[in-house]
Protein backbone atom coordinates (compact mmCIF):
# COMPACT_ATOMS: atom_id res chain seq x y z
CA UNK A 1 0.00 0.00 0.00
CA UNK A 2 2.89 2.44 0.82
CA UNK A 3 4.27 1.78 -2.64
CA UNK A 4 1.00 2.82 -4.32
CA UNK A 5 0.57 6.01 -2.20
CA UNK A 6 4.16 7.10 -2.84
CA UNK A 7 3.78 6.79 -6.63
CA UNK A 8 0.31 8.35 -6.60
CA UNK A 9 1.75 11.44 -4.90
CA UNK A 10 4.61 11.61 -7.41
CA UNK A 11 2.09 11.27 -10.26
CA UNK A 12 -0.08 14.11 -8.89
CA UNK A 13 2.96 16.39 -8.52
CA UNK A 14 4.15 15.54 -12.04
CA UNK A 15 0.70 16.29 -13.50
CA UNK A 16 0.58 19.61 -11.64
CA UNK A 17 3.99 20.65 -12.92
CA UNK A 18 3.11 19.56 -16.44
CA UNK A 19 -0.13 21.55 -16.44
CA UNK A 20 1.40 24.90 -15.50
CA UNK A 21 4.67 26.70 -15.87
CA UNK A 22 5.68 27.72 -12.36
CA UNK A 23 8.47 29.92 -13.73
CA UNK A 24 6.24 32.14 -15.85
CA UNK A 25 3.58 34.55 -14.56
CA UNK A 26 -0.07 33.71 -15.17
CA UNK A 27 -0.83 36.83 -17.18
CA UNK A 28 -4.61 36.33 -17.41
CA UNK A 29 -5.08 36.85 -13.65
CA UNK A 30 -3.85 40.46 -13.53
CA UNK A 31 -6.29 43.36 -13.75
CA UNK A 32 -5.74 46.34 -16.06
CA UNK A 33 -3.18 44.48 -18.15
CA UNK A 34 -4.00 43.93 -21.79
CA UNK A 35 -3.15 40.72 -23.58
CA UNK A 36 0.42 40.09 -24.70
CA UNK A 37 1.36 41.77 -27.92
CA UNK A 38 2.54 40.29 -31.18
CA UNK A 39 6.08 41.19 -32.23
CA UNK A 40 4.88 41.37 -35.84
CA UNK A 41 4.12 45.05 -35.12
CA UNK A 42 6.08 47.74 -33.30
CA UNK A 43 3.01 48.32 -31.12
CA UNK A 44 2.89 44.63 -30.14
CA UNK A 45 6.64 44.58 -29.50
CA UNK A 46 6.39 47.51 -27.11
CA UNK A 47 3.35 45.98 -25.44
CA UNK A 48 5.57 42.96 -24.74
CA UNK A 49 8.32 45.30 -23.51
CA UNK A 50 5.93 46.69 -20.88
CA UNK A 51 4.85 43.12 -20.03
CA UNK A 52 8.43 42.03 -19.49
CA UNK A 53 8.97 44.84 -16.97
CA UNK A 54 5.57 44.47 -15.30
CA UNK A 55 6.00 40.73 -14.77
CA UNK A 56 9.81 40.84 -14.54
CA UNK A 57 9.94 38.25 -17.32
CA UNK A 58 13.55 38.15 -18.51
CA UNK A 59 12.80 35.39 -21.06
CA UNK A 60 10.27 37.60 -22.80
CA UNK A 61 12.61 40.60 -22.56
CA UNK A 62 15.41 38.68 -24.32
CA UNK A 63 13.09 37.87 -27.23
CA UNK A 64 12.57 41.58 -27.89
CA UNK A 65 16.19 42.55 -28.47
CA UNK A 66 17.95 42.32 -31.82
CA UNK A 67 21.24 40.39 -31.88
CA UNK A 68 23.05 43.69 -32.65
CA UNK A 69 21.21 45.61 -29.90
CA UNK A 70 22.87 48.69 -28.39
CA UNK A 71 21.77 50.76 -25.40
CA UNK A 72 23.19 54.29 -25.13
CA UNK A 73 22.97 56.83 -22.33
CA UNK A 74 24.68 60.01 -21.14
CA UNK A 75 26.84 59.42 -18.06
CA UNK A 76 27.37 63.00 -16.85
CA UNK A 77 28.44 64.27 -20.27
CA UNK A 78 30.18 61.07 -21.39
CA UNK A 79 28.26 58.86 -23.83
CA UNK A 80 28.19 55.24 -22.64
CA UNK A 81 26.93 52.18 -24.49
CA UNK A 82 26.43 48.52 -23.85
CA UNK A 83 25.46 45.56 -25.99
CA UNK A 84 22.65 43.00 -25.85
CA UNK A 85 24.33 40.58 -23.43
CA UNK A 86 25.23 43.33 -20.97
CA UNK A 87 21.74 44.83 -21.20
CA UNK A 88 20.12 41.46 -20.47
CA UNK A 89 22.43 40.92 -17.49
CA UNK A 90 21.64 44.40 -16.08
CA UNK A 91 17.90 44.04 -16.71
CA UNK A 92 17.83 40.68 -14.91
CA UNK A 93 19.42 42.38 -11.89
CA UNK A 94 16.78 45.11 -12.01
CA UNK A 95 14.02 42.51 -12.17
CA UNK A 96 15.45 40.63 -9.18
CA UNK A 97 15.99 43.68 -6.99
CA UNK A 98 12.53 45.25 -7.16
CA UNK A 99 9.25 43.88 -5.90
CA UNK A 100 7.20 45.68 -8.58
CA UNK A 101 8.03 47.72 -11.66
CA UNK A 102 5.43 49.95 -13.28
CA UNK A 103 6.27 51.18 -16.81
CA UNK A 104 4.07 53.41 -18.96
CA UNK A 105 5.03 54.81 -22.36
CA UNK A 106 3.36 58.10 -23.32
CA UNK A 107 3.32 57.33 -27.04
CA UNK A 108 1.11 55.48 -29.45
CA UNK A 109 3.34 53.01 -31.27
CA UNK A 110 2.63 52.19 -34.94
CA UNK A 111 0.54 49.14 -35.81
CA UNK A 112 2.20 48.81 -39.17
CA UNK A 113 5.08 50.17 -41.17
CA UNK A 114 6.59 49.29 -44.52
CA UNK A 115 10.14 50.14 -43.47
CA UNK A 116 12.85 47.68 -42.45
CA UNK A 117 13.87 50.12 -39.69
CA UNK A 118 11.51 52.34 -37.74
CA UNK A 119 12.46 55.04 -35.24
CA UNK A 120 10.14 56.20 -32.45
CA UNK A 121 10.77 58.92 -29.84
CA UNK A 122 8.83 58.47 -26.62
CA UNK A 123 8.49 59.68 -23.08
CA UNK A 124 7.86 57.25 -20.27
CA UNK A 125 7.13 56.97 -16.57
CA UNK A 126 8.66 54.14 -14.58
CA UNK A 127 8.24 53.29 -10.92
CA UNK A 128 10.44 50.91 -8.96
CA UNK A 129 8.93 49.47 -5.78
CA UNK A 130 11.18 47.64 -3.34
CA UNK A 131 8.67 47.17 -0.54
CA UNK A 132 9.16 50.25 1.61
CA UNK A 133 10.64 52.58 -1.00
CA UNK A 134 9.17 53.87 -4.23
CA UNK A 135 11.39 55.51 -6.83
CA UNK A 136 9.69 57.16 -9.82
CA UNK A 137 11.37 58.46 -12.96
CA UNK A 138 10.17 60.27 -16.04
CA UNK A 139 12.36 59.95 -19.10
CA UNK A 140 12.66 60.23 -22.85
CA UNK A 141 13.96 57.60 -25.24
CA UNK A 142 14.64 56.95 -28.86
CA UNK A 143 14.05 53.41 -30.10
CA UNK A 144 15.08 51.97 -33.45
CA UNK A 145 13.23 48.81 -34.43
CA UNK A 146 14.55 46.38 -37.04
CA UNK A 147 12.29 44.06 -39.01
CA UNK A 148 13.73 40.53 -38.79
CA UNK A 149 12.62 38.03 -41.42
CA UNK A 150 11.91 34.63 -39.88
CA UNK A 151 10.78 32.97 -43.08
CA UNK A 152 9.84 34.00 -46.59
CA UNK A 153 6.43 35.28 -45.51
CA UNK A 154 6.91 36.02 -41.80
CA UNK A 155 8.77 38.71 -39.91
CA UNK A 156 8.92 40.25 -36.44
CA UNK A 157 10.28 43.47 -35.03
CA UNK A 158 13.19 43.59 -32.60
CA UNK A 159 14.66 46.53 -30.68
CA UNK A 160 18.00 47.30 -32.33
CA UNK A 161 18.84 50.55 -30.57
CA UNK A 162 17.61 52.21 -27.39
CA UNK A 163 18.91 55.64 -26.41
CA UNK A 164 18.11 57.22 -23.08
CA UNK A 165 17.56 60.91 -23.83
CA UNK A 166 16.95 61.91 -20.19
Amino acid sequence: MKFFVKYAIILVIALFLYSCNIFSPDYEHFDNISLRGDNKTVKGLMQNFVYSYTFKDSFLYEELLHDDFTFEYDNDGTPETWNRDEDIRITKRIFRNFKNIDLVFNTTFPDSTNFEETTVFTSFNIGFYSGDNIVNFTGFSRFIYQKVHISEDSSVYKIKYWEDLR
